[in-house]
């Protein structure tokens, strides 16, 4: 993909709202810093690491390139200020003790974590290719295969967590990252296990699931819409639900009618295979839509899987 943009909050309201795949192995960390939930200073982390520029940035924390000096292995580093997440620390070691413990191709992993007194760091695999979000504002759509691929991609990673029963709940092309033409997913801020209906109204308004916003209690196929509308966009360049005023309002009542409509001509030269899919992850009853599992062996899906299929590291 191609990948680079600087006006995304321009785009991202626009039309396009929208590693390799070698086995992750489980490092042992060789490093000489103290254990991860012990205090360390700044000083006991230069020594480990050499952190370079900044590869990305958000409103808590930025990401900047690293590298381990005991083997010179080139990471990613994420460093968060801790006072700006005053009454959010629940969030991240949830965060942390969810990465922790998984490992799968398709997810981006977490190595170690380190906090200061001012600051965390999380050094996670690096990640070059940028997002899928800047992929889709530069190509606008993309060809079946292409689709396919992605949506085999992110359907390994949601099966895999998924059957450890963990809720992602911020499914967005900006959480998916490129590598090597293929994808993982990342930020793992609003996951969480779910054992029982979770009520609690969250996620990213253009991908979030009618159960959500209808307050009935949701689970894991939260995920699997918001892979839908993902889908949608790939094809045709835009979402499914959208107001043409960007009211929020009104984008909520379009996603809890759930009708769809593949206009023409955006949707004229795609498949009827492509179409059932899409039809099948934007059920709007969660019951019957499609699991992650499921989708893996969809007949529009199944045949890309198999050419690009690598096994995972630890089974769920």
């Amino acid at each position: 993909f191609k990948n680079k943009t600087n006006d995304r909050e321009e785009k991202r309201n626009g039309k396009s709202q929208a590693q390799g795949d070698e086995q992750i192995r489980q490092e042992k960390n060789t490093s000489d810093v103290p254990s991860d939930h012990s205090d360390v200073t700044e000083e006991d982390i230069e020594r480990c690491y050499d952190i370079g520029r900044v590869v990305g940035d958000g409103n808590f924390a930025v990401v900047r390139e690293c590298r381990r000096r005991d083997n010179g292995q080139t990471l990613a580093v994420k460093i968060v200020e801790r006072s700006k997440l005053a009454g959010r620390e629940h969030m991240m070691q949830n965060e942390l003790s969810l990465l922790g413990s998984l490992c799968h191709p398709r997810i981006v992993r977490l190595f170690a974590h380190r906090h200061t007194r001012t600051h965390s760091y999380l050094v996670m695999e690096l990640v070059t290719g940028g997002d899928l979000f800047e992929a889709i504002s530069e190509r606008g759509t993309f060809s079946e295969l292409e689709a396919g691929l992605m949506v085999s991609d992110v359907g390994e990673a949601l099966n895999y967590i998924h059957c450890k029963s963990i809720v992602h709940r911020d499914i967005k092309p900006e959480n998916l990252l490129v590598s090597a033409d293929r994808l993982k997913l990342g930020d793992f801020g609003l996951a969480m296990v779910v054992t029982e209906p979770v009520f609690t109204i969250c996620g990213t308004p253009t991908y979030v699931a009618p159960e959500i916003l209808n307050e009935t209690g949701y689970g894991v196929a939260v995920d699997v819409w918001a892979l839908g509308v993902i889908l949608y966009i790939l094809l045709c360049g835009f979402p499914p639900f959208r107001s043409r005023d960007r009211n929020q309002e009104e984008l909520f009542k379009l996603i809890k009618q759930g009708h769809l409509h593949f206009l023409s001509p955006f949707w004229d030269h795609i498949s009827e295979e492509a179409r059932g899919l899409v039809r099948a992850l934007l059920q709007p009853e969660p019951t019957v839509r499609l699991t992650a599992g499921q989708t893996l062996l969809h007949p529009w899906v199944k045949p890309t899987r198999e050419l690009v299929y690598t096994p995972v590291c630890e089974q769920p």
